[in-house]
């Protein structure tokens, strides 16, 4: 950096001057101690001598400052974006977290991982004076929580004596109108159309565990692709030594230069199946599944992954091996026997990642994957699917059974996706449909990718988890409807997109755009062919104005937690899974409350507390990253108008969704429906953590889908995935969503006694 060079020369320059003046002062000692005469000109240097000394201290003082603000400047914006060990599975798969998810010794997160056990006998929320909006209101920039401390350090040495913090929050809530939610009447008269009637100054907040105020569902369903070869299941007998069991397969890995031979499945997508494709398909076929396939997992606890070598805990996490599995379901979510498959999606299209070293010797090297999740929707009666690659990728889908239909006309007609990629060549371009090979599970399902990937470039580099919806055109219903990506959800992005059209990037294009500080200055990816299709924009991006607060709040707001600037969650959540729509009529709450007068989009988000730096430092009190463990996700609902743009009307508190019930023996209890999996027992092994409390989910609930139901227009269902380990659908009634976005708030919000 220029800065720094001048900085130091500045510096160096400033030091030769003071040598030289001080060989001189030396020279002026020696005259003077010998008798000898002074030259007229030393003499008036004499004079100057306490002058130049401080000039010179001052220079060298601003010369040493400017240094280290250069320092600071160079460390805050060439770090800022990777500091945090890349987000690739979860921050636990990076370098950082051998030290455990908490940044302890391996010994101490041993001793811990089976020790703390959610209790469900503890009361559901706990109680303040304290209105849950103050703690997550701001004043300008500033949390007026943190307003409310500063006040009560200033006001104790006031001639009044120091205030409470209740009377803090009163006085503050008067004063200002952003804060005034601090003041429990201000509280009060928000929650009850500025009435304050049935008002009492004994009337406390609620802030609800997170494992105690989620949506009640029904039909609970697990999944188990039959389809995986069971000598590439992880037996049950090694989940005691699974660190050994870990080593072994990294061995033969290295053996045959070849990826980690086990698979698990989750974070399930999920769509309801286009009319006209289910002419081809079984006519109990509902539904269309998706789930991650693969060997990377975090389902068991943080001393497996932090005691395995180096080399072989890269393999685990940073694997390769990412397919696309995908079953049919019927109305009752229940796969339907021989039509699960897994299918190797970059290989046949000549997109993966070579496993060969950079070092050379050909030996097995651990390399990021091409494709991670694997989200389905549905826009205008096509299924879409959607990746997360090094941005967001889609295609198209179409569907047919072995059997049902012309099976030798499909067979000429529709060349194999190995053969379309081939004749593509380098430059990877197609816009004709290909049939894909089923890795596993024979060939009853039969699936075709419509054209080439496109990449949404619209939520820049590194984007992920984007939710694709359409809109009806409101003057020509006719017409197909205009779709958008959601971008980001807090605050709310939304893009029109033309995801079937493209502009052409230049490999340097798409260079610029992916190339990191401190990176190398060359790339050759063949996902590049891919990143240099960019998916027409429609206009720019939206963005929504201000958003409102959680309809409830949840332990982490309460004053003994992490108030005000505290807060452990990220405010700006991500997706989730979106969109279904509510009416009017769903909106209003057993015709109780008028919560809107038009129709609402609504969404499931997440959050989650984020690594940062202090985790792998020592200095850092062990006390402070146990009450602060990161990656740890909460959820939340939010509800947004159906046209641009976009503006969100409603979100609920966090939230998280539940672990798949305890078995006896290979048998799912009658509560849950699908086909056992002997990894759903694993998600205990972490639970989400806050405040050294510990609360009965998983570390990570991964929302991946949230649909209406195909046959009930009045449920939804909900998709997520269990600390990425397994996959699990659940039904909720959309009044059980609307009491959470618009509660009763003697129900969510304030305590009746």
């Amino acid at each position: 950096s220029w800065h720094y060079l001048l900085a130091t020369a500045t510096v160096n320059e400033t030091m030769t001057k003071l040598n030289e003046r001080l060989k001189m002062e030396a020279q002026f000692s020696e005259n003077r101690i010998h008798g000898h005469a002074l030259p007229t000109q030393s003499i008036k240097r004499q004079g100057c001598k306490v002058w130049f000394r401080r000039y010179v201290t001052v220079v060298i003082g601003v010369a040493i400052v400017l240094v280290l603000c250069i320092h600071w400047h160079l460390v805050i914006i060439h770090t800022r974006d990777y500091v945090q060990p890349h987000d690739l599975f979860l921050s636990s798969f990076s370098e950082s977290s051998r030290l455990g998810a908490n940044g302890r010794s391996e010994d101490e997160e041993w001793q811990r991982s089976f020790a703390q056990q959610p209790n469900d006998e503890v009361d559901p929320y706990i109680l303040s004076p304290i209105c849950g909006g103050c703690s997550r209101s701001f004043f300008d920039s500033r949390h007026c929580f943190t307003i409310m401390k500063r006040d009560m350090r200033k006001d104790k040495t006031s001639p009044g004596g120091k205030l409470s913090l209740l009377d803090e929050a009163k006085k503050l809530g008067k004063e200002s109108k952003t804060c005034e939610l601090c003041d429990p009447i201000h509280c009060w008269k928000h929650y009850f159309n500025n009435s304050t009637q049935n008002y009492g100054s004994g009337h406390k907040s609620k802030y609800w565990r997170f494992d105690r105020c989620q949506p009640k569902f029904t039909n609970p369903t697990t999944f188990t692709l039959s389809s995986i070869p069971s000598e590439l299941r992880i037996p049950p007998s090694r989940f005691q030594d699974i660190g050994t069991y870990f080593e072994e397969k990294h061995d033969l890995a290295k053996a045959t230069n070849s990826g980690m031979d086990y698979l698990l499945e989750y974070n399930p997508g999920l769509v309801a199946i286009p009319l006209k494709m289910k002419q081809f398909l079984p006519k109990q076929a509902v539904y269309l599944l998706s789930l991650r396939v693969t060997p990377a997992n975090n389902c068991f606890p943080a001393k497996v992954y932090t005691d395995l070598p180096k080399e072989v805990w890269k393999s685990v996490y940073h694997t390769s091996t990412n397919h696309l599995g995908l079953a049919l379901l019927d109305e009752k979510y229940q796969m339907i026997p021989g039509y699960d498959v897994v299918i190797e999606l970059d290989v046949p299209i000549d997109l993966r990642r070579s496993l060969e070293s950079k070092r050379g010797g050909g030996h097995f090297e651990a390399v990021s994957p091409t494709f991670m999740d694997y989200r389905l929707f549905v826009l205008n009666n096509e299924i879409v699917l959607h990746i997360n690659a090094v941005t967001v990728i889609v295609t198209r889908l179409s569907l047919r059974a072995k059997g049902f239909g012309d099976d030798i006309a499909y067979n000429k007609d529709t060349d194999t996706c190995v053969a379309v990629a081939e004749e593509a060549g380098e430059m990877g371009n197609w816009e004709k449909p290909c049939r894909l090979d089923n890795l596993y599970g024979g060939d009853n399902l039969q699936v075709s990718m419509m054209r080439q990937f496109n990449t949404i470039w619209s939520g820049g580099a590194f984007g992920k988890n984007y939710a694709l919806f359409g809109v009806p055109n409101a003057t020509h219903p006719e017409s197909p409807d205009s779709m958008y990506a959601e971008l980001d959800i807090f605050p709310h992005q939304v893009q029109q997109i033309l995801p079937d059209e493209h502009t052409r990037l230049s490999k340097h294009q798409v260079f610029e755009r992916i190339w990191k500080v401190g990176t190398r200055k060359s790339r050759n990816f063949n996902i590049d062919r891919v990143n240099m299709r960019s998916v027409k924009e429609v206009g720019n991006a939206t963005k929504s104005g201000n958003m409102p607060l959680p309809s409830f709040f949840t332990v982490d707001a309460h004053e003994d937690w992490f108030p005000g600037k505290e807060a452990p969650f990220k405010e700006a959540a991500h997706g989730g899974a979106c969109c279904v729509s509510f009416s009017v009529d769903e909106l209003t709450l057993h015709g109780a409350k008028d919560n809107h007068h038009e129709p609402l989009l609504v969404g499931l988000g997440h959050t989650k507390v984020t690594w940062k730096p202090w985790y792998g430092k020592e200095r850092v009190p062990q006390e402070k990253k146990d009450r602060l463990p990161h990656t740890h996700y909460v959820s939340l609902f939010y509800a947004f108008d159906p046209y641009p743009p976009f503006q969100i009307r409603a979100r609920s508190g966090y939230f998280c969704l539940g672990h798949a019930p305890l078995t006896t023996g290979n048998e799912l209890p009658s509560s849950e429906g699908g086909i056992f999996n002997p990894h759903s027992i694993l998600t205990r092994n972490r639970n989400l953590q806050q405040n050294n409390e510990t609360f009965n989910c998983p570390q990570i609930s991964f929302v991946s889908s949230f649909i209406e139901n195909a046959g009930d227009a009045s449920k939804t269902v909900i998709g997520y995935g269990l600390n990425d380990c397994t996959g699990r659908l659940v039904e909720v009634e959309k009044s059980e969503i609307v009491r959470l976005l618009y509660p009763d708030p003697m129900d969510m919000i304030f305590d009746k006694k």
